[in-house]
């Protein structure tokens, strides 16, 4: 029993640990570049941020928690071609089981997120966090949880961020050929160097 308690305090412990370094610490959007093209396109419509994220969390989640025993089983070898096609099939039947319940159980919250579940689910975010865990690092599966929500919110918070970057960044004295999408892309570049000289002393993906 005691051993027991001991495993669900260390997982929990490790769920804290990576929830808080990737939320916080390192951002999973700017080191790798998961999940970039979508915060580009949520910033247009701020007040979704948080739904988006709130689905981007589910699929994340429930992706690594069943991805976790069959890499136990099938192994996570970076050459392992079959991997990245597991990762994609699992979120396809995650994805479809969710429309099935909620179109037939919740039809008003399906009908108002359905235009951007598929957005969600098909994510280069929930897959990149499932390829990197148990690849990049060894975890338990508190720590993979752990991973996948602090990626998710730090998801939401750099989407924050850049949205009110582009608000400055809405400026009559800018140059023509820096307005839109090329400001845009150099403040999010700004945005990870700063990242990388805060955190340079610590690499967690």
């Amino acid at each position: 029993m005691m051993n027991f308690f001991a495993s669900v305090y260390e997982g929990f412990k490790e769920l804290l640990s990576f929830f808080v370094t990737i939320a916080l610490l390192q951002n999973i959007v700017l080191t790798t570049g998961f999940g970039s093209s979508s915060v580009l396109r949520v910033v247009r419509k701020p007040r979704s941020v948080w739904i988006f994220s709130a689905m981007l969390t589910v699929f994340s989640v429930t992706t690594v928690i069943i991805a976790y025993p069959l890499d136990k089983l099938f192994g996570t070898a970076i050459t392992n071609f079959w991997r990245p096609l597991m990762l994609i099939g699992i979120t396809a039947v995650v994805y479809i089981l969710a429309v099935i319940l909620l179109s037939n159980f919740a039809r008003n919250l399906y009908d108002r997120i359905s235009r951007t579940m598929p957005l969600a689910a098909f994510n280069s975010l929930v897959v990149g966090v499932a390829l990197v865990s148990n690849v990049q690092f060894s975890s338990s599966i508190g720590g993979i949880i752990g991973l996948a929500i602090g990626a998710c919110l730090g998801f939401a918070l750099l989407t924050f961020i850049v949205d009110e970057g582009i608000e400055r960044l809405d400026n009559p004295d800018m140059p023509d050929g820096f307005r839109g999408m090329p400001s845009t892309l150099i403040y999010i570049g700004i945005l990870a160097l700063a990242l990388m000289g805060f955190t340079s002393d610590f690499s967690l993906i």
